[in-house]
């Protein structure tokens, strides 16, 4: 199939959503080399090397009748099922609040100015004006870096349940920050080596992980680092670490409200606090 076996995908043991686009309206795969799920006309139902993302009985010449509701009113040949019309859109018609086509805006905190048109950030966004929360202007000489938090492969799910799991915290029990070689090299920071990684909302110390996973970028011609942080950790359990919430910045997506604490910015110091 499309994966190894081993593991499931929530909430189906689906590995692509809308895999019925995989295949053409009349349910064959548009390329042979890449066929990945299709229509069989013996077993009557979709087969292949995923979990349909779609009524397997239901072929692909199916008309939907006048009076169908939900997924029943999407024609065999329509793949987008949590679409109403079953089709995708370049556009966004109706329910979000930033308008109706993609486009870039820089992160709330970015160490450069908007590349493609003055507008720095979403105009819209949920900015949360609180005492506890002062954001850092863009480009701001203090906090020059940009840091990301991110999953690991060998935690499950949140930090509360990795940190409570003592196989899981036997794989990865300490918290730390990926840090490129250039800029290891510029701070004078070795790996596992203590430093600090700080926003305008707090500090954390965490040891280093030096990597030439992360290299510098050129943007608008400035020299840009980054830097990741591992959400996981936290001062309780048998896998401790720097808690990364203590730096995040709350901005809110305008629609939904889903933070923008995967992208701000920081410094970053060898040693650990005073």
């Amino acid at each position: 199939g499309a994966h190894a076996g081993w593991a499931f995908s929530w909430p189906a043991n689906r590995r692509l959503l809308y895999n019925r686009a995989s295949a053409d309206p009349q349910g064959q795969p548009w390329s042979e080399r890449k066929r990945y799920v299709w229509w069989d006309e013996a077993q009557a139902r979709w087969v292949g090397l995923d979990a349909p993302d779609f009524d397997s009985a239901k072929p692909p010449t199916y008309v939907p009748p006048p009076d169908a509701t939900g997924v029943a009113a999407h024609a065999g040949y329509e793949p987008f099922i949590m679409k109403a019309e079953g089709r995708a859109c370049l556009f966004v018609p109706a329910g979000v609040k930033d308008g109706p086509l993609p486009t870039h805006y820089e992160p709330v905190e970015s160490p450069v100015r908007n590349p493609l048109y003055a507008e720095q950030h979403s105009p819209v966004a949920e900015l949360f004006r609180r005492r506890e929360n002062p954001l850092h202007a863009p480009a701001d000489p203090r906090y020059p870096y940009v840091i990301t938090t991110y999953r690991l492969t060998e935690q499950h799910a949140g930090g509360l349940m990795s940190r409570a799991v003592p196989w899981l915290a036997e794989l990865q029990p300490e918290g730390f920050v990926e840090i490129g070689v250039e800029l290891a090299r510029e701070k004078g920071i070795a790996g596992g080596d203590w430093v600090t990684v700080s926003t305008a909302r707090g500090e954390v110390a965490v040891r280093a992980l030096v990597t030439d996973r992360l290299r510098a970028l050129e943007i608008a011609g400035q020299r840009v680092h980054q830097v990741g942080l591992p959400w996981h950790f936290g001062y309780r359990g048998y896998a401790r670490g720097a808690v990364a919430n203590d730096l995040t910045a709350l901005v809110g997506d305008p629609t939904v409200t889903i933070h923008e604490g995967k992208a701000f910015t920081c410094d970053i110091r060898p040693g650990r606090p005073a």
